[in-house]
């Protein structure tokens, strides 16, 4: 559909009206939905029947979580950090206690611990059970884990979690190898077979927990059987790598416009990689990613990463897909058409909007024309409030969008956002009473920023243009 053929009727209104439903304070009050919890235990209790030794990088870990957390936009306010004495199995279950108090609907939260992990048998759960090892070796399951995580992933909008704690062992994984030293402790002989020194399950423990993992975000240092790395000058190897690529080394590699976390991930995995090349008797760990694998953790934050070298060879993505991914998916929202297949030059669109939760509606379009456009709200029609379970049937009589080609599909996303947006962010164009989006993965990019920064619900259509 081109927006420069739509018929655009009773001009009565001044253009712009809607660029003033931001603001710089607005902005501001909406790092209050951000929440960190940053645990690393580097130093144990000391315990002749169980001896674990200390790892020197953690230090450096907690360092490079604050790190991701301000990447995520995290108020140094709002990070507790529990660090070696402090993070026992007290510390730890007071702290997530807290941290589901504090925690609102549709808020984001980020939980990161380094340190020891362990694996042993438990023939009543039929495999290896691994663990995480808090100060005083009071271990956590990772079912357990899971199911103290559940409160707060039921009221956040996004649970982003990393672990950087291995679950394997054995004889070989326990001497030091050059810098590195393995992150894991007491592990059961028949446990103990790491395949990259010559089964971690979280995914599985969050689905047994019932944390809905469209809205949670899984990233592990290693696989089940694997052992990961820690660099007493350095930290862990994959957290040293996560904060490189926050920092800036990820490629948003699909010219979607954001660095999805499996874009995060892989790049981690190269760094990674290239960090263990030619360590004699290692063989790279990978990084395991489980959950809302499009979830854009800091693609909103600080400077646009670059788009990769060959972004324009690869297929242009389904970029409002990856919108609809950072939804809050307890945030319902319905979007109907009255025909979903428009004859050009003649049909009309007509829809009906519904919404869980009270509201802003926004829709954009990816036209047929490759275009993409802001058509609501508009400079006639700024009125885009929406009460919980209400219905809104759009356009209204002020405006009317009649099929105008070239013949295709419109792909239409819908959003009703907790907090008014600025389509100043779009750096767009007016046409007619439109906001049209820069047609370049930064349009996309801004796209993605105006309608996902806060908490949202989301849903998509595609209208099919006819001759």
């Amino acid at each position: 559909m081109n927006v420069r053929r739509l018929q655009a009727l009773a001009w009565a209104l001044a253009t712009g009206l809607i660029l003033a439903t931001g603001s710089a304070a607005a902005s501001e009050a909406a790092r209050s939905d951000r929440h960190a919890l940053i645990i690393g235990v580097g130093r144990y209790a000391e315990d002749p029947a169980r001896p674990v030794p200390a790892l020197g990088g953690v230090a450096h870990d907690m360092l490079s979580a604050r790190t991701m957390a301000e990447r995520m936009g995290v108020p140094a306010a709002q990070t507790v950090v529990l660090q070696d004495a402090a993070a026992t199995r007290a510390g730890v279950l007071q702290a997530l206690q807290a941290l589901q108090a504090r925690v609102k609907p549709g808020d984001r939260v980020f939980v990161y611990w380094s340190g020891h992990g362990s694996r042993y048998l438990d023939a009543q759960a039929g495999g290896c059970v691994e663990t995480l090892i808090p100060h005083d070796l009071k271990d956590f399951s990772h079912a357990e884990f899971a199911r103290l995580l559940k409160p707060v992933g039921d009221v956040a909008g996004k649970l982003f979690v990393v672990y950087d704690a291995c679950h394997s062992g054995g004889a070989t994984a326990q001497r030091t190898l050059g810098p590195w030293r393995p992150k894991t402790a007491g592990v059961s002989a028949q446990c103990s077979l790491p395949s990259n020194v010559r089964s971690r399950s979280l995914a599985a423990a969050a689905v047994d927990a019932s944390l809905g993992l469209a809205d949670v975000v899984h990233i592990a240092s290693a696989r089940p059987d694997e052992v990961s790395f820690d660099h007493a000058e350095r930290g862990g190897l994959a957290t040293v790598a996560l904060r490189q690529c926050f920092e800036g080394d990820a490629r948003d590699l699909d010219g979607s416009g954001a660095v999805s976390a499996d874009e995060l991930v892989a790049c981690a995995q190269r760094h990674v990689e290239q960090a263990l090349a030619g360590q004699p008797g290692l063989l790279p760990h990978h990084l395991t990613i489980a959950g809302n694998r499009a979830f854009v953790p800091a693609g909103f934050r600080g400077s646009a990463p670059p788009p990769a070298p060959d972004a324009a060879a690869l297929p242009t993505p389904d970029f409002l897909d990856q919108i609809v991914a950072q939804a809050d998916s307890q945030r319902q929202v319905r979007v109907r058409a009255e025909r979903e297949r428009l004859k050009i030059g003649s049909d009309a669109l007509s829809l009906a909007v519904a919404s869980s939760h009270a509201g802003w509606v926004y829709i954009a379009m990816a036209g047929s024309d490759g275009q993409v456009t802001l058509l609501f709200p508009n400079a006639l029609d700024a009125q885009h409030r929406i009460g919980a379970g209400q219905t809104l049937v759009l356009p209204r009589p002020a405006w009317r969008l009649v099929a105008g080609g070239p013949p295709g599909t419109n792909r239409l996303l819908v959003a009703v956002t907790d907090r008014p947006r600025d389509p100043a962010l779009l750096a767009g164009a007016a046409v007619g009473p439109f906001m049209l989006a820069p047609d370049d993965v930064d349009g996309r990019r801004r796209l993605q920023q105006l309608l996902a920064d806060t908490a949202f619900g989301a849903a998509r259509l595609d209208i099919h243009e006819l001759r």
